[in-house]
């Protein structure tokens, strides 16, 4: 993968980029403060806990900017293997005690720290379609619908080991995320428009037959035979009426809507909180958001995340390198459905699937992840 490397003439660093990483940093330490208060979880460590997160996740930012995407794109095999393994190895060192509260085995406690595996491998595996994509583009003089179905076949293979990984992990919501990231990744390399067709065909299926199955007691049945967890139906139960299980299944996502919705125009202020939403450090902390600072608040966050999404194609596009446009499109799409998702549970338009809102929800591995993630993307601005 030769490629001509011309040094800026000026500065090396994207401060388009770094400005609203840098708002969503603050922001994250901000949010975690005030949701300790109202939860009477010591803010203050709280709030270090965060920053210790931000610091970690810089660290690995920046490590990744300085290494060269020759190195990157030779390791990027065996990244996808190590990830796969680590995974693989949550049959025998996950963390009992989310395991006991979650029944899922999701987390890694190694001495005391927690992460999760698939936040690490949703990168490996936007490097591994991206080089796959690559290689395809160099080796087709001619690309047609029987070399696209060939593309096809073989991303699917490649991928069968990590959604089997995910399956068994029980992990329905973050495998979205990998759904997401290959479609996405499929259009922009350009597939005949008639494969993207009967796919997007047969996602529909799949997914009216889902909604049969968990409105139905007979699909219930079946959902559980496939080792689908209680909670995830209730999920969907509670999205379709949350009023009718307010008391009970529903009671997370109705006190989050009570508390958007009472935020009005500007809100109440970090200090006039007044609604108790469970969880919403992590999952429901954009319900905050909403009460504290109101509809304004909330459209500015949700703006200053378009400008991310917008940030990172830039770069791709100004690296005039189509492995970094690839890498670009995966990273993008992987943060545009977790944050749609998430924003979208929060105000009632999608059910709850347990997707972190990225930078902003608790959770070290998903910051730790994106922070480098997005330290591809830096390494990118340093050439032409």
């Amino acid at each position: 993968m030769s490629q001509r490397r011309n040094y800026h003439q000026g500065s090396i660093i994207n401060y388009g980029l770094l400005l609203p990483i840098f708002l969503m940093l603050l922001l994250s330490i901000w949010l975690q403060y005030w949701v300790a208060v109202y939860e009477e979880a010591a803010p203050i460590n709280q709030a270090i806990k965060q920053l210790i997160f931000v610091v970690v996740g810089l660290i690995g930012m920046l490590a990744i900017k300085f290494i060269d995407k020759k190195i990157v794109w030779k390791l990027v095999p065996i990244v996808y293997i190590f990830s796969l393994l680590l995974m693989l190895s949550l049959y025998f060192f996950y963390d009992v005690t989310m395991y006991n509260l979650t029944g899922t085995k999701r987390w890694i406690d190694i001495f005391g720290i927690k992460f999760q595996p698939s936040e690490l491998a949703k990168i490996a595996y936007i490097l591994f379609i991206s080089k796959q994509l690559i290689k395809y583009d160099l080796t087709t003089t001619e690309k047609s619908l029987t070399t696209d179905l060939h593309l096809l076949k073989r991303l699917v293979l490649y991928s069968l080991p990590l959604f089997a990984l995910m399956f068994m992990q029980k992990d329905f919501g973050t495998s979205l995320v990998f759904v997401c990231v290959l479609g996405a990744l499929l259009i922009a390399v350009g597939l005949d428009w008639r494969i993207i067709a009967t796919l997007a065909s047969i996602l529909i299926v799949l997914g009216i037959l889902l909604i049969i199955l968990v409105f139905t007691e007979y699909g219930n049945d079946i959902l559980s035979s496939l080792h689908f967890k209680q909670y995830q139906l209730d999920r969907i139960k509670s999205w379709r009426n949350p009023y009718d299980y307010s008391d009970t299944i529903a009671y997370q996502q109705v006190q989050g809507l009570v508390a958007m919705g009472s935020g009005g125009m500007f809100g109440k202020g970090a200090s006039g909180i007044e609604v108790y939403v469970p969880v919403r450090e992590s999952d429901m902390i954009f319900t905050f958001i909403g009460e504290a600072y109101g509809f304004v608040g909330a459209s500015l966050v949700v703006i200053l995340y378009f400008y991310l999404f917008f940030q990172i194609f830039y770069a791709g596009l100004k690296s005039n390198s189509k492995f970094n446009i690839y890498i670009c499109v995966g990273i993008v799409f992987m943060l545009v459905f977790q944050t749609f998702e998430n924003i979208g549970a929060s105000i009632g338009l999608l059910p709850l699937t347990g997707i972190p809102l990225p930078f902003l929800s608790q959770g070290g591995t998903s910051l730790v992840a994106t922070l480098i993630a997005l330290g591809l993307i830096f390494e990118m601005d340093v050439y032409n």
